[in-house]
């Protein structure tokens, strides 16, 4: 309370915010009502502006009601944000997916995910985005060999189908199939074709659908790459995506931060705590750097 009302002490504030767990900071929300009387975040809005009070908030949301929020804003009002629905339901668990599902009519006055992500897309997209957000995806560690053969078979031989046969078996083998057994059928298809499952996606399909099968076998091989790349796309260039700054940031915050730094540096040759430096500032960037770390 006192860090946010005048004469603020932002500094403070950061300083709790950044570095506590998430469930940490439920219980800061539910001891601020108890005391006050007042949401915490309600008075956040009101004390702080911009990418700053973005931030904070975010951190506020458990995880689940803010991939919720996040997908609500991605289809509100005209237009749609296709990256965002790739981000996080190309890279959320099975479990995570149905808690998103359970949740957002909750939160957003009874509206239906899976009626609202038909609404606002179309296509072989929209095919893709469904199945995701069924949750079929099995979490079997242990793959087996002769089946992820016949897979990479069944993969390969695809392209020489019609159209419609070709994104039935890449859609049910990427949406249905663990992290290891995806890992094990891409390494078998890199040994029998020479080419990478990532090369086959690029040569058979365009657009957002494109876009959403490899940030599927992107991000089940190799997550915390995924994000990394996701961090530069939106510092690279003229101007910020704020937005997904704040988001990956925020919901790898207990996950993997240090395994991102470590890609970031492998494949960019920039330390992300000096990108993030570089390309913000004020008290926008204080709270992010003190999320990423030295």
């Amino acid at each position: 309370k006192k860090a946010i009302t005048k004469p603020r002490n932002l500094n403070n504030l950061i300083q709790i915010v950044a570095h506590r767990s998430n469930e940490q900071r439920q219980e800061i929300l539910r001891a601020y009502f108890n005391k006050f009387q007042k949401q915490l975040t309600d008075d956040l809005r009101c004390e702080l502006g911009g990418n700053f009070r973005d931030a904070v908030i975010a951190l506020f949301f458990t995880p689940v009601d803010y991939d919720c929020y996040q997908l609500y804003m991605a289809m509100k009002g005209l237009g749609t944000n296709e990256d965002t629905l790739i981000e996080i339901l190309a890279t959320r668990s099975s479990q995570r997916i149905s808690q998103i599902k359970q949740r957002y009519p909750e939160m957003f006055k009874n509206k239906n995910l899976e009626e609202d992500i038909k609404s606002d897309t179309s296509g072989f997209f929209r095919v893709i985005l469904l199945k995701l957000l069924q949750g079929y995806r099995n979490n079997n560690p242990y793959p087996d060999e002769q089946d992820c053969n016949n897979c990479a078979i069944a993969l390969y031989n695809a392209s020489k189908l019609k159209k419609e046969q070709l994104q039935e078996t890449y859609v049910n083998m990427l949406t249905q199939k663990s992290r290891q057994e995806l890992a094990l059928i891409a390494k078998i298809y890199y040994q029998w074709y020479s080419k990478t499952l990532f090369e086959a996606i690029e040569s058979l399909f365009s657009g957002d659908s494109k876009k959403v099968l490899k940030a599927i076998v992107y991000a089940l091989l190799s997550p915390s790459e995924y994000f990394a790349y996701r961090i530069n796309k939106a510092v690279k260039g003229f101007g910020t995506n704020d937005t997904i700054l704040i988001r990956v940031l925020v919901s790898r915050d207990e996950i993997d931060i240090e395994r991102i730094k470590r890609y970031y540096k492998q494949l960019y040759k920039k330390d992300l705590y000096k990108e993030v430096e570089d390309d913000v500032s004020g008290d926008y960037r204080n709270l992010l750097l003190e999320l990423i770390g030295h």
